[in-house]
């Protein structure tokens, strides 16, 4: 909800972006012309409709994993997160790949720097994706994984 009335916030001020939702409904959503339901999307589908957007929001502040964060770093695409979400903060930080807003200000001035700003978008999105790469491919994960096993076999 609050993404919803933040959003309402910063399409008072540019009136040209969609705002597409996926993902199981689970509250009323404003019946507007920038609001877009997907819906739940098989997996495929998910990845394309990331990579298509220009940036994803990411506002559940209770989201431990981020995944929605991971998947969007992925494919290339910057993230606007919810400063509460401290694994989403530290991915948008480590990738150098996203911002993260606390207020609505912050969420309206955010969305429009990236939105204007088509080079902060690609270098923030190769960023992202470069980071994904070396830290989340699943030979990295494993090696990691591994190290630790080790050390802790060690003790």
């Amino acid at each position: 909800e609050e993404m919803l009335e933040y959003f309402d916030g910063f399409n008072a001020t540019d009136g040209d972006t969609a705002l597409v939702l996926m993902g199981v409904k689970l509250m009323n959503v404003p019946v507007e012309p920038y609001i877009r339901l997907a819906g739940v999307l098989p997996d495929r589908d998910r990845m394309i409709a990331y990579e298509a957007a220009n940036i994803t929001v990411a506002p559940d502040p209770d989201d431990l994993l981020a995944q929605p964060v991971l998947e969007s770093l992925a494919v290339g695409t910057p993230v606007l997160a919810n400063a509460r979400n401290t694994a989403a903060v530290e991915l948008c930080r480590n990738a150098n790949a996203g911002l993260y807003y606390s207020s609505r200000a912050e969420f309206i001035e955010a969305m429009r720097v990236l939105m204007t700003n088509t080079r902060l978008r690609e270098r923030m999105g190769d960023s992202g994706r470069e980071y994904v790469r070396q830290h989340h491919r699943w030979d990295a994960v494993l090696s990691r994984f591994d190290r630790l096993v080790t050390k802790a076999r060690g003790r």
